[in-house]
């Protein structure tokens, strides 16, 4: 597997190469400084379909580009959190306005079908979701998100969206939660390295203990940078470039790109 986290500043875009070809995209934001996009990023690739669409949180900051990523290549699966609607999502977006990529997700989530045909072999990759349910337990696009654990060769990685304390707290309910975090090796900081997403409870009660965090993050903002050393004294650490790290940051390190095989991980920044 071949997964690339982009510096799409305070958002969040990865895509990831299975090792039978196929093509998964975490999110759909862009850089508003570099113009990087994932709409114009997959064609000159020469990607022209995305197997798998993950949206792991309802804002903008995670879709950004969506509205134009769905003319320049077919989209064949769509995942979110299933306990939201397209009507649903709507009226979570009344007060605070839709921008162009979660109403062209809404438009998605009420006419897309998926499609036809028998399973897509996605080979070493394997997919596990979990989240809260709506309605009833939140009303709120973060705690809604969609804490996403890929894995590949034994490697897992955790992607949960913008989820806050409250959110952690209402899935350490749940024992297959709990079972699986206990497993993650790597963790993209929930809600951009945020201190409302930072669950003490989270990593005391599943026994989380990565090798090292990813930040999606831009400039100094929301005190994302304040957090680092918190996670930092909850990590393995890993050596890269001659440094131990525990943090890496789209901010400073680029794009984080991290492959596994048989033999194991490697990390690299660009």
């Amino acid at each position: 597997m071949d997964l690339r986290i982009f510096d799409v500043e305070h958002g969040q875009c990865s895509h990831i190469v299975t090792d039978t070809g196929r093509h998964v995209l975490i999110d759909a934001g862009h850089n508003s400084t570099t113009n990087w996009r994932p709409s114009t990023y997959l064609p000159r690739k020469g990607v022209r379909q995305v197997d798998k669409l993950i949206i792991s949180n309802f804002d903008e900051d995670h879709a950004s580009d969506l509205h134009n990523l769905v003319r320049a290549v077919d989209i064949r699966t769509l995942t979110k959190n299933p306990s939201v609607s397209a009507y649903n999502l709507r009226r979570l977006k009344e007060i605070g306005g839709i921008g162009p990529g979660i109403d062209a997700l809404a438009d998605m989530m009420a006419t897309y079908t998926g499609p036809a045909g028998s399973a897509v072999d996605y080979g070493d990759f394997k997919l596990r979701c979990f989240w809260n349910v709506y309605p009833s337990d939140f009303e709120d696009e973060n705690n809604l998100s969609l804490v996403s654990i890929i894995e590949s060769n034994g490697i897992r990685i955790c992607f949960p969206g913008d989820m806050e304390v409250a959110g952690w707290e209402k899935l350490l309910q749940r024992q297959s939660f709990r079972a699986a975090m206990r497993e993650v090796d790597i963790l993209i900081a929930s809600h951009h390295g945020r201190l409302n997403g930072c669950s003490e409870r989270l990593f005391r009660e599943t026994g989380l203990f990565p090798y090292f965090v990813v930040i999606s993050d831009c400039g100094r903002e929301y005190a994302t940078q304040e957090t680092q050393r918190w996670y930092r004294e909850r990590c393995r650490g890993i050596y890269l470039n001659g440094q131990r790290r525990r943090v890496l940051t789209t901010r400073k390190d680029g794009r984080i790109r991290v492959q596994t095989s048989p033999l194991g991980a490697i990390v690299d920044v660009f």
